[in-house]
């Protein structure tokens, strides 16, 4: 199970992600996110990754996949804070240059700056 938050901003989505990112969450979570991906609009998601609890490959290869359909018209999906183990995963998997990173929610908020609270 998992819940994903939206949060509007000029050009840009960005989306809170808690709960498991499992092969049992892929189907619904890629429709969801390409929706967002491809919405009217929109320049760039952003995809927080810091309350994810559990993830395997199949969850890694949504964000590719999404990624480059996105890409291919004109969008970018940006990680934020993927938790620690989600960020070994990346690694291991050779994948985590492929995605434009935000450490911090303060490296966001100079990026998007009305998501200053």
């Amino acid at each position: 199970m998992f819940e994903l938050k939206a949060e509007s901003h000029t050009n840009v989505t960005v989306l809170r992600y808690s709960g498991n990112l499992l092969i049992t969450d892929v189907a619904e979570f890629s429709k969801q996110l390409e929706d967002y991906l491809l919405a009217p609009g929109i320049r760039e998601v952003v995809l927080d990754l810091s309350h994810v609890e559990k993830v395997d490959t199949s969850g890694l290869g949504v964000l590719v996949s999404a990624s480059t359909k996105g890409r291919g018209r004109g969008r970018r999906l940006v990680l934020l804070m993927p938790a620690p183990h989600v960020a070994e995963l990346l690694r291991k998997a050779e994948i985590e240059g492929f995605f434009p990173t935000f450490e911090s929610e303060e490296e966001l908020k100079g990026y998007i700056p009305d998501t200053a609270e």
